[in-house]
């Protein structure tokens, strides 16, 4: 494998994966929480039930569930494309020394 350092490597999904990791952030967290929003916003007039307010604790934990399981999903994403876009990088060396033969 005889690959010359200084030719730039070509961009491949990691350029295609990273231009959708704020979009899915957004939507992956904020539709879980609107969801909850819109939950708390049909609450039955008078006051709330006993099982009404399990089922929006139960719901409400899922939602933040899924919101942290998202972002947690989305930072793991984004660490892999900077470590795949920093590893494509030019070949930078420390001394003048030649380049070991393949």
């Amino acid at each position: 494998m005889n690959r010359d350092p200084f030719r730039p490597v070509l961009p491949g999904w990691e350029q295609r994966i990273s231009g959708w990791l704020i979009p899915g952030y957004v939507a992956g967290s904020g539709l879980p929480l609107l969801a909850m929003l819109a939950l708390h916003l049909r609450q039955p007039p008078g006051p709330p039930s006993v099982a009404w307010i399990k089922s929006t604790g139960v719901f409400d934990a899922m939602a933040m569930a899924l919101a942290v399981f998202d972002a947690s999903a989305v930072f793991t994403f984004a660490l892999g494309c900077l470590i795949v876009t920093l590893m494509k990088a030019r070949a930078r060396h420390a001394d003048p020394m030649p380049l070991p033969a393949d």
